[in-house]
């Protein structure tokens, strides 16, 4: 299915009328030699034939001349091929199996028709009657069409994968958006804010001049409610196609497609049918699409966009030469300034089918995607893969039975906690087309959970708003995550992955850096961090919690994830070369006060003795352990414990 050369939506009502029609001009290569005489049942093919190449075509009206047809004579083959057609289109696939078996009664070397059979077959899980069907058409002895005969071949090899889906159903209780999102037009392409707080998705709307277009809309979320969906204004949307679309993980910049777009002097901006463009959302509003240019864009097609959670790596859909054949899932990474050449994503994601609709999710190790070559239950199916050695995906595994079905299933997101998924398809009890629908992931096919940390950086006393730079560090292997600079307005937004451990640290020119911990591995509760950060210049009896500085129970030897921070105050030492600091060792009132006092000074010793080592002149640091004297918590409580027993830097002069 070529659904990338159109919007979706509209290919997806199209797919069974193409079906049908080449199934009947198959006929020529498919009749036996001997011509047989016209049948008064064949101006009714025809007729029907004609009813369904009208553009405002009547699928029953042509099912109406077909029973007309089949009255006026019962013994003729090619009226019983035309109305199995329609009737496979309407999805009456009981019936057109009886109609292709009649085909078949009449002109046994038909042999299309037992290839329709075949398909009719699968669509209602009679594998073993789609086998002997489609084993009969690979067999013939006469000319076939090649296209037949290699989707014969695949859906032949892929029987055993799907009697394995169905014999290992998957827990998938779909519910419908419902109204405030799904309408008759057709609603596509879901897309979730990292917070939660917006959900955005794709709409055909039919103008009034009967063309199809696609527009992006956007709800809001309140307590898990969803409010009626309104259209992106301008320019994001225009009355061209906007089609499919991601977020970034703060939801302040979008990559979408576009077709034909044209700038106000009409020249055309684009460098084929559908490229890539980019917004930012500033000061309420959209910022006009900016094309992302040759580098990611050809004059093939390119669309589907999906963007890393750290925004370094955008994954797409191409046809583009270089690839295996039909689309391809690429992936460009952002170094330097800029995207950098696409690199396709191996033979691993990529068959000679098509592989479409890449979701990347916010833990930026587990893909979703959909293909037409991997073995599946047929048609479009969903695949996850997981990120593994040098970045490079593997373990590619169907998403499951009756997730994914006989039919087509497109565009699969998933929450930042993985609890949820929003599934794009065309199921029972929807409002016409495709719809939206969200369900519970099964545990399998989760990817690992996300925190976000986000916030705004100030002058502690100006309270200007500031550009500053931040960094996030894995304490386990020191290894610098994300490295990025909040905006003019001091905002910013990072991913934390679970199951680790972070140092965040704020740093700016003449200003004290800010630092702190998120202990996702031993407490994994992935409630968002929402912080507000001043800023303080050096100035005397200012004091910084070394939040990154750890020592065992009743030990003072520094743990070694204490390094990269203590390595930051020698830098921040450096920078202000002649200022003296004092380092205060605070603890708990557990246990005895003259001891807790011992192991204070002891533990504010090894901090001086590291800066020391450090390069640091020791007179510049003086060391003070102050025990239980000094709590800035509740003792009664063990959160209040954590937050007293800390390590303490406070300016004593800055000349």
């Amino acid at each position: 299915m070529l659904f990338k050369y159109q919007p979706i939506f509209t290919l997806m009502k199209k797919l069974t009328f193409l079906f049908f029609i080449l199934t009947i001009s198959a006929c020529a290569v498919a009749q036996p030699k001997t011509k047989p005489e016209k049948s008064p049942a064949d101006k009714y093919a025809e007729e029907a034939y004609l009813e369904l190449m009208k553009p405002d075509k009547d699928i029953e009206k042509a099912l109406e001349i077909c029973n007309k047809g089949v009255k006026k004579d019962s013994t003729s083959a090619k009226i019983w091929e035309y109305k199995g057609g329609v009737e496979y289109e309407m999805k009456q696939f009981n019936a057109a199996i009886k109609s292709y078996k009649k085909v078949i009664s009449l002109e046994p070397e038909n042999y299309t028709a037992y290839y329709s059979l075949g398909l009719a077959q699968r669509m209602i899980l009679d594998f073993d009657g789609c086998k002997a069907s489609l084993t009969k058409y690979v067999n013939a002895p006469i000319k076939r069409s090649k296209v037949y005969e290699a989707d014969a071949k695949k859906t032949l090899a892929n029987l055993d994968t799907y009697k394995k889906l169905l014999g290992n159903k998957i827990d998938f209780k779909p519910i419908n958006l419902g109204p405030s999102v799904n309408t008759v037009d057709g609603e596509y392409w879901p897309g979730l804010t990292l917070d939660g707080k917006y959900f955005y998705f794709t709409r055909m709307n039919i103008a009034k001049s009967g063309r199809p277009s696609e527009d992006l809309y956007r709800s809001n979320v309140e307590d898990t409610v969803l409010s009626f969906a309104t259209r992106l204004p301008e320019p994001i949307n225009t009355p061209d196609e906007e089609g499919t679309f991601s977020l970034s993980a703060d939801g302040k910049s979008i990559f979408f497609s576009a077709n034909d777009r044209v700038d106000n002097r009409g020249i055309p901006i684009g460098q084929g049918r559908f490229d890539l463009y980019f917004s930012a959302y500033r000061d309420g509003q959209w910022s006009p699409g900016i094309n992302l240019g040759s580098v990611i864009n050809s004059p093939a097609w390119e669309s589907q966009p999906s963007i890393s959670p750290d925004g370094l790596t955008l994954y797409f859909s191409s046809t583009r030469p270089g690839g295996f054949g039909g689309a391809d899932i690429w992936y460009s990474t952002f170094k330097d300034g800029r995207f950098q050449p696409p690199k396709n994503l191996g033979p691993e994601i990529n068959t000679a089918g098509e592989e479409q609709s890449p979701f990347i999710h916010y833990d930026n190790q587990t893909l979703y995607f959909s293909s037409t070559g991997l073995p599946g239950m047929g048609g479009i199916d969903l695949f996850v893969a997981k990120k593994g050695i040098n970045d490079s995906f593997s373990a590619v595994q169907n998403i499951g039975y009756p997730l994914n079905t006989e039919k087509d299933e497109l565009c699969l997101v998933v929450d930042r906690m993985g609890k949820f998924g929003y599934l794009s398809s065309e199921r029972t009890g929807g409002y016409g087309g495709l719809d939206i629908w969200k369900f519970e992931l099964p545990k399998n096919l989760k990817p690992d959970p996300v925190s976000y940390v986000q916030g705004t950086v100030y002058d502690a006393k100006s309270l200007e708003k500031m550009v500053a730079n931040i960094e996030l560090t894995d304490l386990s292997t020191g290894k610098i995550i994300s490295t990025i600079q909040s905006q003019k307005n001091g905002e910013f937004f990072i991913v934390l992955k679970s199951n680790r451990n972070y140092m965040f640290t704020i740093d700016q020119t003449n200003y004290l850096f800010y630092s702190d911990n998120f202990a996702l591995k031993e407490h994994p509760a992935l409630e968002p961090y929402k912080l507000e950060i001043a800023l303080k210049k050096p100035e005397a009896n200012i004091d910084i919690t070394l939040k990154n500085v750890f020592f065992d129970v009743d030990k003072f030897e520094l743990k070694s994830e204490s390094k990269y921070e203590l390595d930051k105050l020698v830098l921040l030492l450096n920078k202000f070369p002649f200022m003296k600091i004092e380092i205060g060792g605070h603890t708990d009132n557990t246990g005895d006060a003259k001891k807790n006092t011992t192991l204070s000074l002891n533990r504010a010793k090894a901090v001086r003795d590291y800066l020391v080592k450090g390069g640091i002149d020791f007179t510049r640091l003086t060391f003070v352990g102050y025990g239980d004297s000094k709590p800035i918590a509740d003792n009664n409580t063990a959160e209040g414990k954590a937050k007293n027993r800390r390590t303490v830097f406070k300016v004593m002069s800055v000349k």
